[in-house]
Parts: structure tokens; C-alpha cells; sequence
């Protein structure tokens, strides 16, 4: 039997409110179908919570392991909005891409995953978790500021470095207001570094990192475009560096139970590579995208990312017990 994809997604309008930053553009995602259906599969691209639910339990029972969902909804506000997916599939039994809905929770968590990591040994800045607009910061600056739950520098800007109380009164305010969650760290002052990680737990592949470079002091707002791309990669990164982040890495992606991809964005501070973030819902834009340009760099095709995950999606499905419960209720 054909196996069939379906793209679920939120598709990226720029009429919309700026929430929808990490939303998917038309182009990229019929980029995807088209790659993937020249993969030999059949692909449906759904992008309305009640189409996809419904679409998705009235596949017959027999056949869902004959269907896979390709999680790029990432939603707004919620703290569990990149777990949707996920936890629809597990709970009706059918293969998705990426990781369970207990990792997308957690990743998107930031200061929770730096708190969990860092009690692994996992190098990360010393980090507060900002929701009373009361508090202050006692005089232990330069500090960077950042909404804690959300992706795609999203609510960062160069005004995010707080040198002073007088930045900090002018800036959290209106960032709490907007975001509810805040996260307040020791400011790195040096380059940024991004690395992906591809597997299922226990047999993870590292690409080579990356350093990130923008233009000015912040990788903000308005660096992250869906138009164009207008940060760039520089792989010139020294081998003992290169060999501790890619050690970093895949203990990352196995102590968080990892499936399919992670993107690990770190930054360095006199020399020494410090975690930011765990994306566990990595943008797959042919154009925008920095976890498919990683992957080219170990000399392989867009095409063949993308089949690789849709592999990785059906494995986990097939040998991991997440999905026990969902497949003994479906016979």
C-alpha cells in the first residue's frame, strides 16, 4: 500500500499578527510536498486544527501505520501549542515526524530545559525566570532578556541587553504584558553557534555546527525573515570546539529522549560554548532554514533530509513504547 504524508501546518500570512513568525511559508511547504511526493509518496497539506483532527481519526485503523503526519504546526500562546501534533498522533496511533509531546513541552520551555540539562553537566548561563513585573535584577549586569516560551527571536531585539536598572525598567514591562514569561541570563558576548542532531534515542548523528552570523549585535525579529535569508553559516569552526559541541549535542538530544531532528543553537563566552535553546520544531524551508543547510554540509539532498525524517517517523512508531496504548485501543 502507498504510504501517504500529510504536511500539517499554520501557514505564514504576513497580513497576520507577528505571532505568526513561526509559521511556515505557502512556498516552503509546496516545496516539501512537491520533494516528498517525488519520493514516492501520496501528500495532503492540512492547516485547520479541525480539518486535521478529523482527517486524522477517520483514517481506518488498519491502515495508520500506512500514514505519517509531518508536524510544522507550531501555534501561539500555549505552552504545549508544538505538542498539538504529537499527542494527537500517539493517542490515535499514527507515525508523526520529530519528537513525543513530553519533549516539544519541555523544549519550549526554556528555562526548564536549561534547568534539567544543566543538573546533566551541560554548560548553560546562570538564568531567572522573569513573571512578576516587580522584580529586579540585583546589579550583576550585562544581562539579556528574553521571552521564555516562544521561538524564531521572537520578542528579541537589540534592546534586549540590560546594562542598567533604567534598561530594565524600560524594557520588561511591555515584553511581560505581551509575553506573560520571561527569561533573564548572563549576557555572552561572543559568536553564536547553531548544530542539529538526526536520529531516534540511542542512535543519534551529529551535523557539523555552524557559526551564525547576522547582521548587528542580536540575532532579532528582524534578522529572522520568511523572505528571505539573511543570516549566514561559517563552518570555520575550530575542531575542539566543533568536537564538544557535537558532544553536547547528542547528549542532549538522549538525555531529553529525542526523536527525528533537534536543532541546538549555543554562544560562546571567552571561548566556551554555552546552551541557548533546544528547537525541537526546526524550520524545513529550502530558503530560510538553517537545520537543512547543516544537513547539506555532511554532503546530502534536501531530498534525502527529508525522506530521512519520514524514516525516523515511521521507525519510532514502529519500536518505540510511547505508542502501546494507542495501538492495544485501535485492534
Amino acid at each position: 500500500m502507498k504510504r501517504t504524508v500529510i504536511l500539517a501546518c499554520d501557514l505564514y500570512d504576513p497580513n497576520t499578527p507577528e505571532l505568526c513568525q513561526e509559521w511556515e511559508s505557502e512556498e516552503t511547504v509546496q516545496n516539501m510536498e512537491k520533494v516528498i511526493r517525488e519520493l514516492g509518496y501520496d501528500v495532503a497539506i492540512l492547516s485547520h486544527p479541525s480539518e486535521i483532527a478529523s482527517v486524522l481519526s477517520g483514517i481506518p485503523r488498519g491502515e495508520r501505520e500506512n500514514w505519517i503526519v509531518w508536524n510544522l504546526v507550531e501555534g501561539y500562546h500555549s505552552p504545549n501549542r508544538e505538542a498539538y501534533i504529537p499527542a494527537l498522533c500517539e493517542y490515535l496511533a499514527v507515525p508523526h515526524t520529530g519528537s513525543s509531546a513530553a519533549v516539544q513541552t519541555l523544549t519550549l520551555d526554556k528555562y526548564k530545559t536549561k534547568l534539567f540539562l544543566k543538573s546533566f553537566g551541560i554548560p548553560t548561563t546562570e538564568s531567572w525566570l522573569v513573571t512578576d513585573p516587580e522584580w529586579i535584577p540585583k546589579d550583576q549586569f550585562p544581562l539579556f532578556v528574553k521571552p521564555n516560551g516562544e521561538g524564531s527571536s521572537l520578542g528579541i531585539g537589540e534592546g534586549n541587553r540590560i546594562d542598567s536598572l533604567s534598561d530594565w525598567a524600560r524594557v520588561t514591562p511591555p515584553l511581560l504584558e505581551k509575553y506573560k514569561s520571561l527569561l533573564l541570563e548572563t549576557y555572552l558576548s561572543g559568536r553564536e553557534l547553531t548544530i542539529a542532531v538526526l536520529g531516534n534515542q540511542g542512535n543519534y548523528k551529529v551535523t557539523p555546527p555552524a557559526f551564525v552570523d547576522y547582521p548587528g549585535s542580536v540575532y532579532s525579529d528582524l534578522v529572522k525573515s520568511k523572505e528571505s535569508f539573511v543570516e549566514s553559516l561559517d563552518f570555520s569552526v575550530p575542531e575542539d570546539l566543533s568536537n564538544s559541541l557535537k558532544d553536547y549535542s547528542s547528549k542532549i538530544a538522549e538525555l531529553l529522549g529525542c526523536s527525528g531532528y533537534i536543532r541546538l543553537d549555543f554562544k560562546l563566552e571567552k571561548d566556551l560554548p554555552f546552551l541557548l535553546e533546544v528547537n525541537a520544531t526546526p524550520g524545513f524551508s529550502h530558503i530560510y532554514s538553517t537545520l537543512p543547510l547543516l544537513w547539506e554540509k555532511t554532503g546530502q539532498t534536501y531530498s534525502e533530509l527529508l525522506n530521512h525524517c519520514l524514516d525516523l517517523g515511521f521507525e519510532e512508531y514502529h519500536h518505540h513504547f510511547r505508542y502501546q496504548y494507542a495501538k492495544d485501543r485501535n485492534l
